[in-house]
């Protein structure tokens, strides 16, 4: 009896060390195998609206800029618009002095007139007549020297008692300008009786020259002297400058009776319209077109604007691109001009705008976000990691369509509600449990 109660002792022995054995293998077994599930986070593939953009810094400009730069050599004689007035297409916006344009206008004409009676004198003269009618002409001339000469005596007589009268500060400003200018006209008029007389006595000189001739050379003398009027009334006409568009003007450097100082400008703005200038990145220029919307943010300003690209370059160049670490870096660009549709009075050329040109969008098309994407770039495809309903993880390989900032269109691989994991694990592989935290409806990180 004591013998079967041992042998049942030691059966009871063994018994509980084989199930603590069998239970400490259990365990470890146990503890491996959640030691090997991952902890991963997903998010369900949806359909969403996607829109592919282009956005960088620009400027305001004005639709059209007439720019005028001021001349210091010339005196502004009268400014008739002020900074900030409206202005139309051939306005005037100053006169400029013609002082010394109407000086040599008077002279010319006087050749001219001298010129033509000459010509004149050939044409109704035969060739027996035309030595006395040279001698006649250099008489005549004389005679108009000799009066000039006297005109320039009598105006410099006069001129001498205006400066004299001027620094005593008995006569204007005007009344001294007067007698300079009338002194100036005599001795141009002296001058153009020299002219005269020297003309006709070569004409006298060259009496023996055939009538043909002389009448040619004289007909080319006229035609060079008013072409020279010519060109006289015409820089008198362009010192009365004009506006060359309707608009605001913006800058006004001009001031009466003064000269220009050198870089003096009137500016005037075509602000019927406002476009932004904004440089875009090679990369992204390609796929910018004519008519595509863009929005428009002013600086220091939270109203938004609409608008529209109207303009791409037609060339690259380099510029400064901002990074990550506030410096900045050279990168080709290409500048893009955005007409805005609703400018308003707080549109001003020059203010700064963030300028995000929309190159495409489709709308209700399936996505994930960047960082579920993987790439196995020597085959040159694109998968995402796809938890099932029992936590394991499949591999699918994917086609991609429409980038947008944060996410990217799916066009084959995928059905809607397929979780997919984000930044998997770099030891991640098909086949593996994990366990999942779901990040919502296909949020990804910004492209």
């Amino acid at each position: 009896m004591k013998l079967k109660l041992k042998v049942n002792k030691k059966i009871i022995i063994l018994g509980i060390l084989i199930l603590v054995i069998l239970g400490a293998v259990t365990y470890s077994h146990a503890r491996a195998q959640k030691a090997k599930i991952k902890a991963v986070t997903t998010v369900k593939v949806s359909k969403k609206n996607l829109i592919q953009t282009a956005s960088d810094k620009g400027n305001v400009e004005a639709n059209y800029r007439n720019d005028i730069t001021l001349n210091p050599a010339q005196k502004v004689k009268k400014v008739l618009v002020s900074e900030g007035q409206q202005v139309k297409k051939g306005d005037i916006l100053i006169k400029l002095d013609t002082l010394e344009y109407d000086s040599q206008l008077e002279k010319q004409k006087i050749n001219l007139d001298n010129a033509q009676s000459t010509l004149k004198q050939f044409l109704n003269s035969g060739v027996a007549n035309d030595k006395s009618n040279a001698q006649n002409t250099v008489s005549q001339s004389q005679i108009t020297l000799e009066n000039a000469q006297r005109s320039y005596e009598d105006a410099n007589n006069k001129f001498k008692q205006s400066e004299t009268l001027f620094k005593g500060g008995y006569i204007s400003q005007n009344d001294y300008d007067a007698a300079k200018k009338a002194l100036d006209d005599a001795s141009n008029a002296v001058k153009a009786a020299e002219n005269s007389l020297e003309n006709s006595r070569s004409a006298l000189n060259n009496v023996n020259e055939s009538s043909e001739d002389k009448i040619a050379n004289q007909r080319n003398q006229v035609a060079l002297i008013q072409a020279d009027i010519d060109n006289l009334n015409k820089k008198i006409e362009e010192c009365n400058v004009k506006a060359d568009t309707d608009g605001k003007v913006i800058k006004m450097d001009a001031k009466e009776d003064q000269y220009p100082k050198t870089g003096d400008m009137i500016i005037v703005d075509d602000t019927s319209k406002y476009k932004v200038s904004v440089n875009i990145s090679q990369y992204d220029s390609g796929k910018v077109k004519v008519g595509q919307k863009a929005n428009i943010k002013l600086k220091g300003s939270t109203k938004k604007y609409t608008g529209v690209v109207t303009d791409i370059g037609q060339f690259a160049e380099m510029k400064n691109s901002s990074t990550s670490s506030n410096s900045s870096s050279q990168e080709s660009k290409v500048n893009i001009k955005i007409t805005i549709d609703n400018p308003d009075e707080g549109i001003k050329a020059g203010f700064e705008a963030d300028a995000e040109i929309v190159l495409d969008e489709k709308k209700s098309v399936l996505a994930i976000g960047f960082d579920a994407i993987k790439d196995e770039k020597a085959a040159g495809k694109k998968y995402v990691y796809v938890v099932n309903k029992d936590n394991k993880v499949s591999k699918k390989y994917i086609k991609t369509g429409l980038d947008a900032e944060y996410d990217v269109e799916v066009t084959d691989g995928l059905k809607e509600g397929d979780k997919c994991i984000i930044n998997p694990p770099q030891n991640l592989k098909e086949g593996d449990i994990v366990t999942e935290f779901s990040a919502g409806d296909t949020g990804g990180s910004k492209k």
